[in-house]
């Protein structure tokens, strides 16, 4: 029995130092050690070395992409697997540490984010809204017939001139008070040929041998008030209108005689269009204008009047134009 005894204890004093060393030498195979990840922020994480080549860790809650280093127990103290281990967060001062040059996860640039094209400014320098600024315009004119009746007869007959398509120019200096208000001393120049002239049931044309020629010339001078409709974009609307005086002269041949009228008279005009900026202070202008002239040439007769001793009613022209808008 006390053989058997001692034969017992040897063979359990052979044992317990193999039992020792077996339980590490599972925990930490040489084949899948343990590794740490430690982030910018201070977590420490146990995780084995083959988890590490499963998913990229970018390592979004923790300030960037770990670092790894071999775990130590006895020089780390325990840190549970797959959990961050409780430290101190880091002060906002501390540099992000760069990943280690055995680290098997790569951060991303800090420059990714620059990459993406900025968005376009919401607002573009137009140039001054307000302050002086100068308008010139071009396009034609349509001179609409002009009525009335000739009483040189003793009796009264209804006489009309009738004109062609013709060209207006303008000027204008202005002053924008506001963003939406301006206002402007407007000039112009508009010439238009005579067609013909009816006279009771007879009519006449321009270049026969009873007419020959004739044309209009009008010089407006007016002061004109604009409003412009504010706008985030380069289109912008407008209206107004203006009043003053307007210079009239009219030449005519015919039988082998010229006569020619001139006179000032008073008008008014109105105008709309918009305008569409291209460049910072310049804009690009179309308009349709109005201008009545309630007292024409050939009232009040001089000689040489179409309609001799006769009335005449308002006569309008109507103007299509472009042109450019400069703003100081």
């Amino acid at each position: 029995m006390h053989k058997y005894v001692k034969y017992i204890t040897i063979i359990l004093a052979v044992l317990a130092p193999i039992g020792a060393f077996a339980e590490p030498a599972v925990t930490t195979s040489t084949n899948d050690p343990m590794v740490m990840k430690i982030y910018p922020d201070g977590t420490k994480i146990v995780v084995r070395w083959s988890e590490i080549g499963k998913a990229v860790d970018n390592g979004e809650k923790h300030g960037g992409a770990p670092r790894i280093i071999a775990y130590d127990p006895g020089k780390d103290g325990i840190v549970p697997i797959g959990q961050p281990a409780a430290t101190a967060s880091a002060p906002t001062s501390t540099p992000t540490p760069m990943p280690s040059a055995s680290s098997v996860v790569t951060t991303e640039s800090s420059n990714a984010a620059n990459t993406a094209p900025s968005p376009m400014s919401d607002t573009d320098d137009y140039g001054p809204m307000e302050g002086f600024g100068f308008r010139s315009n071009v396009g034609v004119a349509f001179q609409q017939t002009q009525t009335g009746r000739d009483i040189s007869q003793g009796r009264p007959q209804y006489q009309s001139v009738t004109f062609q398509p013709g060209i207006r120019f303008d000027i204008e200096p202005f002053y924008n008070v506001t963003d939406w208000f301006s206002v402007g001393v407007e000039s112009a120049f508009i010439y238009n040929q005579v067609h013909s002239i009816q006279s009771g049931n007879d009519t006449i044309y321009s270049r026969s041998p009873a007419l020959g020629s004739g044309a209009l010339y009008q010089v407006p001078i007016l002061a004109n008030v604009r409003f412009q409709f504010p706008s985030d974009g380069p289109f912008r609307g407008f209206c107004g209108g203006g009043g003053g005086g307007i210079w009239d002269y009219s030449t005519l041949s015919g039988g082998g005689r010229n006569f020619t009228n001139y006179q000032w008279n008073y008008a008014f005009q109105l105008v709309a269009g918009f305008s569409y900026n291209v460049a910072a202070g310049l804009d690009l202008e179309t308009s349709f204008k109005t201008l009545c002239t309630p007292n024409p040439v050939g009232q009040n007769n001089t000689d040489g009047s179409v309609f001799g001793d006769g009335q005449v009613n308002a006569a309008y022209s109507y103007a299509a134009e472009v042109g450019l808008v400069w703003r100081f």
